[in-house]
């Protein structure tokens, strides 16, 4: 694992291969390793850098007096460009609230990016001020119960609900003790990141995304997180929308092999990549 310092942060990442740079920015509860597999098949042709986010691995954690914010997240994404030296064109890939995060720097970076990829961007505050008051309460009602949880010190209690919510019904039940544990040990940064997610904001906030993107979704994930695709698409429907069937929210652990599958035919050459997406596209039907 590397490290670098920058923006007086400490950000650990791995870094291999050599080609055209694609930063992986992983989901909550997690870290950069969830990129392995697809660290594995990019790196034939491309250099693929997966940074750890604030509070996670050895990178350093939120402790700032007021509430972090998603630009508060996204220096993570900009000390590794900005460490490295990238050169443009960029390619960003992100899961979840590491797909907001990604989204949010692919905005700020503007036409340095030149592809990017969200699996289900994990931004709730978009579902208020976009008049999806449903699935607004739907997300408020989890991020309250994990609060609760987090002042109590109850870590379990919010890993189970955090668990069953993200990978369905049953999962925590199916969850052996050593992994509900560490499941539970990985869970505070994401407090932190849940006040960066429920601040309102709009589509409009992300229109200074200049990149190709791919916008990806599974059809067996929660109403609300579909939701929150549907608000970018509606504004963004330029981006490609992609539901893959069978999936949730987690499919790019559960599924990776289905969603790598995409992502890296999406980051390849232009002239390759939309016969290869219609094969992939067909054989999931």
């Amino acid at each position: 694992m590397a490290t670098l310092e920058r923006h007086g942060l400490h950000i650990d990442y791995l870094d291999a291969g050599r080609g055209a740079p694609v930063l992986l920015v992983h989901s909550s509860a997690s870290g950069n390793r969830q990129w392995r597999k697809l660290i594995e098949r990019l790196t034939p042709r491309h250099r693929a850098i997966a940074p750890n986010l604030l509070g996670n691995g050895a990178t350093t954690a939120w402790h700032g007096p007021r509430r972090q914010t998603i630009a508060d997240a996204a220096q993570v994404v900009f000390g590794i460009v900005d460490g490295l030296k990238l050169d443009a064109p960029l390619r960003l890939v992100g899961h979840s609230w590491g797909a907001a995060v990604a989204l949010h720097a692919a905005h700020v970076l503007g036409e340095r990016v030149s592809k990017l990829v969200l699996y289900e961007p994990m931004l709730p505050g978009l579902l208020r001020a976009h008049g999806r008051l449903q699935a607004a309460a739907e997300t408020q009602a989890l991020h309250t119960h994990l609060q609760r949880c987090a002042r109590s010190g109850d870590w379990l209690a919010a890993a189970e609900r955090f668990t069953d919510y993200f990978n369905g019904d049953g999962a925590w039940a199916a969850t052996p003790q050593e992994r509900r544990l560490l499941l539970a040990g990985l869970l505070p940064p994401n407090l932190h990141e849940w006040d960066a997610a429920m601040a309102p904001l709009r589509a409009d906030a992300f229109a200074g995304v200049g990149a190709q993107t791919l916008l990806m979704c599974g059809r067996a994930t929660r109403p609300a997180l579909l939701e929150m695709v549907a608000v970018l698409y509606q504004r963004f429907n330029h981006w490609r929308l992609v539901e893959v069937a069978g999936c949730g929210h987690m499919a790019p652990l559960t599924h990776a092999d289905v969603i790598n599958a995409w992502i890296a035919d999406f980051l390849d050459d232009d002239a390759d990549s939309d016969a290869g997406a219609a094969d992939a596209a067909a054989a999931l039907q």
